[in-house]
């Protein structure tokens, strides 16, 4: 609901009255209307910036969250499958006072609910005193029998842990639900606080805000001391559902700024109860997991049997005390929202004390009577299941939606919860306008288990702010979210530090390159060249047509073009359509259903460095966002004038090349060279290679065709021929640096073939592509195997001689109309010489594949 008629109000302005049936607790303005003290310094200087000033720091925030890769997806209908990660200009704020009784709660609740955990995995003490009903903890879905008696990590259960904070209307704030299994959303507070700081870095000149950018190192050394073997350097890994995770990117996140690898169950194998990582170089040993999959998915062997998402024997591994697993199995009945009710009580029996931090009133549906005080006022409570943030029905649902509700309730009633609906603070967000919009808002809190046994909270929060005119939160329901501040004063202390000093080491171990990551390092490289390579030869083609050919060259030209663009497929009727006309070659750079298009090829690019975005810098993936969203606004109309259809293809052709070539010097200059990036590096020059061997093949199979009709070709004819090639590939004019010399056969096999120093030549993208791999005291398989088929490739180049395929006598003097009279017969050995160099190459992708990605050279 906009506030102030859209407008963003004085600081002084009163606003308008609420209506009289809400009770919900405003965060931002008392009763009177009038800021409360705590926000009033952020507002008097928020709202008294120009209204266009607001609006540029809206649209820059938004677009740092896009290159950041921020996103929850909840569908993938998007042709990029990714929705952007909603942050306000206007923070959140926590006075020191009140963030100590909050943070003091949940360290309360986190240790009641630790001995909870012990004692349900053990003794079960509470239950059999009857303080508790058993129904809800030993029926619960979340209750896994498997995990008793397994050894916990530092004998604790919860290590990272969130919970959800709600106001009431009476303004205190009461836990409406626990993330204590999994601390979700923990990287989104650091990504709003990192991109707040970028855009509106005065903002925090008012406010001493506390630092939470210690976050991951503090988590790092947390699961590296619970490494249950002796080791120096423990070995720690990400267990992530995979890209398909509405999460992925918080994954990706925390992977990064953590310094570990982010792993599927697909890239992880139990040998001998020891869990390994498979990597290009081997099996790597890991001694701590942190998983940010549920319980049931770990293990298909003892848990879910149909889970793909874990890692068979993982149990066993647990059992047998040679890897850590945190948080441990078991953690996740904790969340479960039927426990909420009985917080109180949990606290009381294994701590004597009364809980300092309330509990959302909450009804298990399980139990008859309150499951028929809920059914008898359905509209005034929010039904959620005893895990996630779905809602099941909405406000305003027809009636029928209600009853089918009703029904569900009745027959499965404990799988739900009832909360009440008006619970919750309302806040105000600045919209894209700059005007301020009231939201509804909760909050999610992290902490982290110390050394002694207690829980230190991070000072901040993820805020979660409803949109538009919905009144859920939840990110799954389409919620966005503000940085959150805790205010100290000069004089107060910080939080103690939760980092473990180390001594510095000597020598940093190198980090591990799984096979998957290999993979998909390697499909961008390739991907991504032969966008660029698509786009680059599209706008020559564009560039020599509006620069008014006469028609005898264009009919040099276009046969050239033709041969080497890849055609169009007409899927309804199996024709191939022209590329020689601007609708052909617009429909080639920006129709998503070619294949072979230059948007079809960026969007495979653009998903392999989704699977991967922990492995990249945010610098550099930021600019393939930067790219996607170029692409993605530039609408698909084909039926455009010519004029604008070659300019739109201009256009996009140079927004591709200038991107592609943009995103490779990013991450030269932002990242690692190690394994993992140079596989990438890798698929380009491997991509590279192929072009031209592709391209070297096709113009002169075109060349002896010709030879067959007429033995004579005149002179111009194969030096216009050449030159487009040559430009097409964007080597003219290192041809013309390198022989200073007209466009002739010879010296332009040697060099897109055999010269060491130009970029396209074979040799040397081949040569790079070994140099990559590894260096020549490496013995491994996979790259024995590799550097052989490489030098086998290079040595049928070096063996060519060139001048012999091509002698050529003159049958009279150019200025004559005389022209090269070419050897038919030799010109076909040459063709099958560079079909043999084609085929060798290709062949060397086999050979990388399985080498470094599938292993099919070690197995054998």
């Amino acid at each position: 609901m906009p506030i102030g008629a859209g407008t963003v109000c004085p600081v002084e302005q009163k606003l308008p009255g609420k209506d009289g049936a809400t009770t919900l607790w405003d965060e931002v303005f008392g009763p009177d209307g009038m800021p409360r003290e705590l926000y009033r310094p952020l507002l008097d200087r928020v709202l008294s910036m120009p209204r266009r000033e607001i609006k540029l720091i809206i649209e820059r925030l938004e677009a740092t969250m896009r290159e950041m890769g921020v996103t929850f997806d909840i569908k993938r209908s998007r042709p990029w499958g990714q929705r952007p990660w909603f942050c306000d200009v206007l923070p959140e704020l926590f006075g020191g006072g009140e963030w100590s009784l909050l943070a003091a709660g949940l360290r309360q609740r986190l240790r009641a609910f630790e001995m909870f955990l012990q004692d349900i995995h053990g003794p079960q003490e509470i239950l059999r005193q009857h303080v508790i009903p058993a129904q809800p903890v030993l029926g619960s879905p979340y209750f896994q029998r498997p995990a008793v008696g397994l050894p916990r990590p530092g004998g604790a259960f919860l290590h990272l842990a969130g919970a959800a904070l709600t106001r009431m209307p009476d303004g205190r704030m009461a836990v409406s639900h626990h993330y204590f299994s999994n601390a979700s959303g923990i990287s989104y507070m650091m990504q709003n606080r990192r991109a707040l700081s970028r855009v509106f870095a005065e903002v925090f000149d008012d406010h001493n805000a506390q630092s939470i950018a210690d976050a991951p190192v503090s988590i790092l050394e947390t699961f590296r001391g619970l490494a249950p073997r002796g080791s120096d350097e423990p070995t720690v890994a990400l267990l992530t559902p995979g890209a398909g995770s509405p999460a992925y990117s918080e994954h990706s996140f925390l992977a990064r700024r953590m310094g570990v690898p982010l792993v599927q169950g697909g890239d992880l194998l139990v040998l001998d109860d020891r869990l390994y990582l498979k990597t290009v170089s081997g099996l790597e040993r890991i001694d701590v997991l942190y998983t940010r999959v549920a319980d049931a998915w770990l293990d298909s062997m003892v848990f879910r049997r149909d889970s793909l998402l874990g890692v068979s024997g993982l149990a066993q591994c647990v059992r047998q005390g040679t890897v850590a697993v945190a948080n441990a199995m078991g953690s996740q009945l904790a969340d479960d929202r039927a426990l909420l009710p009985f917080s109180s009580q949990i606290i009381n029996f294994y701590l004597g004390e009364a809980e300092l931090l309330p509990t959302l009133r909450t009804w298990w549906l399980g139990d008859l009577d309150q499951r028929d005080h809920v059914l008898d006022r359905l509209d005034d409570f929010d039904v959620r299941p005893l895990y996630g943030e779905k809602i099941a029905h909405h406000e305003g649902n027809p009636e029928e939606g209600i009853a089918a509700l009703r029904q569900a309730l009745l027959e499965e009633p404990r799988g739900y919860v009832a909360q009440p609906r008006l619970a919750g603070a309302t806040t105000v967000c600045l919209d894209r306008n700059g005007a301020m919009d009231e939201r509804r808002q909760d909050h999610i809190v992290f902490a982290l288990r110390c050394h002694d046994g207690d829980y230190e909270v991070f000072p901040g929060a993820l805020t979660r702010v409803s949109q538009d005119d919905s009144i859920f939160t939840a990110s799954e329901l389409g919620g966005g979210s503000k940085d959150t501040w805790v205010l100290a004063t000069d004089d107060e202390v910080g939080p103690r530090a939760m980092v473990t000093a180390r001594p510095a080491e000597s020598h940093a171990p190198e980090a591990p390159v799984t096979s998957r990551v290999a993979d998909a390092f390697y499909w961008l490289g390739r991907y991504l060249e032969r966008a660029q390579s698509l786009a680059y030869m599209i706008g020559v083609v564009e560039s020599l047509e509006t620069e008014e050919l006469n028609r005898a060259e264009q009919q040099l030209y276009r046969p050239v073009w033709n041969r080497m663009l890849p055609p169009l497929e007409q899927a309804e009727t199996g024709r191939r359509r022209t590329i020689t006309t601007p609708v052909g070659r617009y429909q080639l750079v920006l129709d998503g259903r070619e294949e072979g298009s230059v948007l079809s090829t960026l969007r495979r690019a653009a998903w392999n460095a989704g699977q991967i975005m922990e492995c990249l810098s945010v610098e550099a993936f930021g600019v393939i966002n930067n790219l996607e969203s170029r692409f993605a606004r530039a609408r698909f109309r084909p039926r455009q004038d010519e004029a604008s259809l070659a300019l739109a293809t201009q256009r996009m052709c140079g927004e591709a090349t200038a991107g592609i070539a943009e995103f490779f010097g990013m991450a030269e200059a932002t990242m690692l060279a190690d394994l993992g990036w140079n596989f990438c590096r890798l698929g380009q020059q491997f991509e590279r290679a192929s072009i031209t061997c592709n391209a070297g093949s096709t113009i002169f199979k075109s060349i002896a065709r010709r030879l067959d009709k007429s033995p004579e070709i005149p002179d111009h004819a194969i030096e216009i021929e050449l030159s487009a090639f040559l430009r097409m590939l964007g080597s003219r004019d290192v041809y013309r640096r390198v022989y200073q010399m007209r466009a002739e056969p010879v010296p332009v096999l040697r060099l897109l073939y055999d010269h060491g120093d130009m970029p396209r030549s074979v040799r040397r993208c081949l040569g790079e592509c070994a140099r990559l791999l590894g260096g020549e005291d490496d013995d491994s398989p996979g790259l024995v195997r590799t550097r052989e088929a490489l030098d086998g490739v290079l040595e049928l180049i070096s063996d060519a001689d060139w001048g012999s395929f091509l002698k050529q006598t003159v049958s009279a003097p150019a200025e004559a109309g005389g022209g090269v009279q070419l050897d038919p017969e030799r010109m076909e050995i040459l063709v099958q010489v560079l079909d043999g160099i084609m085929n060798r190459t290709h062949a060397v992708h086999d050979v990388i594949t399985d080498g470094f990605i599938n292993h099919q050279i070690l197995l054998d």
